[in-house]
This record gives C-alpha cells, structure tokens and sequence, in this order.
C-alpha cells in the first residue's frame, strides 16, 4: 500500500506538469498569432502623405530639367497630384508635368484609369518597372506615361501646352515617344527610392 500511495502523486504531478505545458503552448500560440495579425495589419495600411513626398523629392533633378527648354520651378508636393514639375511662372495644368503615384494599385485602377478621361492609343515602353506604356492621341506629346513595379504605378499626364517641353524634331509620333522615354526616368527614379 505504501507503494501504490507513492505512485498516485506521481501521476497527479505529471499531469499537472503536462496541463502546464499544454497551457504554456496554447498562449504562445496566441502570442504569436496576435503578433502576426498586428503585423500584417501594419503591413496592410496605406502609405502616409509623407512617404510620397519623400519619393517625390527623390526625383533627380537632372531628369526633370531634361523635360523643360527652360529654367524648372521648385518642386510642387502635393495638390491635385502627388506632386508636379512645372517652368518658373508656369502652371502644372498647362505646361507642366503632373505625376500620381499608388504603391498598392493592387487593382491596377491607377495603371487602367479606370473612371479616367480616356488617354487614346496605349504602346509599349521599356525602361522603368515591370511594365510601362504610353497614350497618344496626336500631336507632339504624349497624353499619358504609366510604369508598373510590382503593385506599385507611377503615373506622368503632361499638361496640354508643349511650348516649353524640350521636344524632338522629326514626326510627331516619334517626338511623342522619344518624349515619353524621357518622363520615364521620373518614374524609375519613383520606383528605386522605394526599394
């Protein structure tokens, strides 16, 4: 009987033991979930104002004077898009470059211009992203420029007066495209401050 009486505390202290275990598991479990949610949640959340304007200011300077026949005015943060280059004295509506920038267009809506003002013809481009192409509608600019790196667009609409843009010569669908070759840069420079 004395042996049977040692052995019933030893079953009750590894059942306790193993109880402890189990719940010591189970809330570190929970921990961890918790910790992965919070996590994902942060990850998920848009982009600050902020963000964008520091990648914005990370547009190279060289890169938009190339744009221009004349001397640029600082840059423009915020305001109709998520910043502009436009001349001294200008207006980025008319004679400027206005570019829009969406680090999570997972459904491409800035990349398709959904609900957008149709930008007629869309070619291809290389040089910038994933993807890139460029609308055309006539004339010696192009109506659009659009680069994609992963689900990030960067989107360049140059205004509709191209006295002051430094144009090509030679047709106007060749000056349209070498044209927007050039703002393309813009949005590499974009893409690599995010990286």
């Amino acid at each position: 009987m004395g042996s049977a009486g040692r052995r019933q505390p030893d079953a009750r202290v590894r059942s306790l033991v193993a109880f402890s275990i189990v719940c010591a598991s189970l809330l570190a479990l929970v921990a961890a979930s918790s910790a992965f949610a919070a996590g994902r949640r942060a990850a998920s959340s848009p982009p600050s104002e902020a963000t964008y304007r520091q990648i914005c200011r990370s547009i190279k300077a060289a890169h938009v004077r190339a744009l221009f026949t004349v001397p640029v005015a600082p840059i423009q943060l915020g305001g109709s898009s998520d910043c502009a280059f436009f001349p001294r004295g200008g207006n980025p509506f008319v004679d400027g470059i206005r570019v829009f920038l969406r680090i999570d267009d997972g459904d491409q809506t800035l990349w398709k211009h959904l609900g957008d003002h149709p930008y007629g013809t869309f070619r291809t481009l290389v040089g910038a992203g994933q993807h890139a192409k460029w609308g055309y509608q006539g004339g010696r600019l192009p109506s659009v420029v659009d680069a994609r790196s992963g689900t990030f667009t960067c989107t360049l609409i140059p205004g509709d007066a191209g006295a002051r843009f430094a144009l090509g010569h030679g047709s106007a669908l060749a000056t349209a495209r070498s044209f927007a070759q050039h703002l393309l840069r813009l949005c590499a420079d974009a893409f690599a401050a995010h990286r």
